[in-house]
């Protein structure tokens, strides 16, 4: 465990460790569970029946929903995959949107992230996107912060540009993956490491200082660096314990101030 005034992070099944958080106690729920293609994650086994990969998102839909505040989004990151024999492009975006409507959420907006440094196919075209889904528990409450996450003007000096306060981002993201290079110059080992700039942009866009922010599937950390660099508290749970001393150096490198973590 991972553990001070700022920081929970403890190791186990999100399934069964997310039914200790409390009802309604998380502003904000964002994360990239396993995609079922194989990767190596080290004590999960990432090539599951797709019954049971369905199971695994449903369960942490459902507690997420619970543990969520009226005001509360969660930000589940899915991409495409090839399936089968014929790696048949499964959508698993869709099936994402369907588990979330099922367990009550209303969706804001699917965005595109987009990027560049990915392995080119040979028989079909080469994928350069995931989405991430956004829902919410109540149309009414949701945080918004769009003032947070403007971006600058694709026109300069445009007079019918009033406050220059910069333009709304739009539901198409380019931020490019981590790739082996940056693992390597940060020592990390995890094989799917969130852009942390963009985790950044959703935490300021959908909470606020002092909330508490929880990543189900925590990997290496990121959203744990990226919370506690905005001023929010953060829970997060990892099934493998291999990561623990990964979460914890980037805790301490990448954070804009000393935590003092003990287990």
């Amino acid at each position: 465990m991972i553990k001070n005034e700022y920081v929970h992070i403890d190791f186990g099944d999100c399934q069964e460790l997310l039914k200790s958080v409390p009802d309604e106690s998380v502003t904000l729920v964002v994360t990239s569970p396993p995609y079922n293609i194989g990767k190596s994650y080290g004590k999960y086994q990432d090539k599951v029946s797709f019954d049971e990969w369905k199971e695994l998102i449903n369960n942490v839909t459902r507690e997420v929903y619970r543990v969520l505040k009226p005001e509360g989004s969660f930000f589940l990151n899915l991409s495409p995959i090839p399936f089968g024999k014929d790696k048949e492009i499964l959508p698993l975006p869709y099936i994402g949107y369907d588990i979330m409507k099922q367990n009550g959420f209303g969706i804001r907006n699917i965005i595109t992230w987009t990027f560049n440094n990915m392995q080119n196919c040979i028989n079909r075209l080469s994928g350069r996107y995931e989405n991430i889904i956004w829902g919410v528990k109540d149309f009414d409450k949701y945080i918004f912060n769009l003032d947070d996450v403007r971006i600058p003007y694709i026109t300069q000096n445009d007079k019918r540009l009033e406050g220059g306060a910069g333009r709304n981002p739009t539901d198409v993201w380019y931020f490019n993956r981590v790739n082996n290079m940056t693992k390597k110059a940060l020592n990390l080992t995890h094989p799917t490491i969130y852009p942390l700039d963009m985790i950044e942009r959703i935490i300021k866009m959908s909470s606020n200082e002092g909330d508490t922010v929880l990543d189900p599937f925590m990997g290496s950390g990121t959203t744990a660096v990226a919370a506690l660099n905005h001023n929010r508290k953060v829970i997060g749970f990892e099934l493998d314990t291999s990561y623990e001393s990964e979460i914890k150096q980037r805790l301490e490198k990448e954070t804009l101030r000393q935590l003092n973590l003990f287990e």
